[in-house]
């Protein structure tokens, strides 16, 4: 199906061939009878021709688009996929673990239950990063983030409630959501000293609507346009276009702020349909 972007994309080009029709109009009106019927039959060419163009065009860019969208979407669903497997494991291997303490205390090796137990709390430190929100989308994008950000030597704070109610379309949900983080990974992961990096990410259904509320550190020598883009990063600038867009669709809305070192994104979108 044709989307709304796609045929926004080449609007420029829909108002130039309607240009190019108009002059045909224009000539048929003021020339001979033999020109008019010579330019009638190129304006009907010119009209089927422009419609394959456009056509294709179309064709192409909603391949392209889907092709990417199903790479991110994979990537996400192996992400959690892993992510679930590996809590599963650990509810398999909860007795073993507690037979293997039974034992030390039992045999009074107190040292190598202490040192046991230590092993197990950095283990669980690995499942208490995992977001359970309720939203598989939610849960593998964020997670997915997170994994991105600890590589960066980013601290995370994160806190994700949304439950099983229906929210946006999973594609615009990865969209928004990953263009959000994405860009707060990248701002926060500028700053030279790892000491300083910080995002904060809240996200709940509030009055039947999704909040989402994304904080990151940034440099504060960090040069910001009016539009809320770096200046020095166009890629940052091209997904802020697409969260711009795509909040516009669901009617919503959108809000950032920033202060030396801090930045700020808060998106609201109204929720049509929410279960009881």
């Amino acid at each position: 199906m044709l989307t709304t972007g796609s045929r926004q994309n080449y609007r420029p080009l829909q108002v130039l061939l309607l240009a190019l029709h108009l002059i045909f109009i224009a000539l048929s009106a003021i020339t001979s009878a033999w020109v008019q019927v010579l330019t009638l039959c190129a304006w009907a060419g010119t009209l089927w021709l422009t419609k394959m163009l456009l056509d294709y065009l179309f064709h192409e860019t909603d391949m392209v688009y889907a092709r990417s969208l199903d790479k991110i979407m994979a990537h996400y669903t192996t992400e959690i996929n892993g992510l679930y497997a590996n809590i599963r494991g650990w509810r398999h291997d909860y007795h073993d673990h507690l037979q293997a303490l039974k034992y030390y205390l039992h045999d009074d090796q107190l040292q190598q239950a202490h040192d046991y137990l230590n092993q197990l709390e950095d283990k669980l430190d690995e499942i208490d990063d995992i977001v359970h929100s309720g939203n598989t989308v939610m849960d593998a994008v964020v997670n997915s983030k997170l994994a991105l950000a600890e590589k960066a030597q980013i601290a995370t704070d994160v806190s994700v409630f949304v439950g099983h109610q229906p929210l946006i379309s999973d594609i615009d949900l990865v969209v928004i959501l990953g263009n959000v983080l994405d860009n707060a990974i990248e701002a926060a992961s500028e700053q030279p000293d790892p000491t300083t990096r910080f995002i904060r990410v809240y996200i709940a259904i509030e009055k039947q609507q999704l909040y989402i509320s994304v904080t990151n550190s940034r440099r504060a020598d960090q040069v910001i346009d009016i539009n809320y883009a770096s200046t020095k990063n166009d890629k940052r600038g091209l997904g802020i276009r697409r969260i711009n867009a795509l909040v516009a669709k669901y009617h919503g809305i959108i809000n950032r702020q920033y202060e030396e070192g801090v930045f700020v994104t808060e998106v609201l979108l109204p929720l049509i349909r929410i279960s009881a």
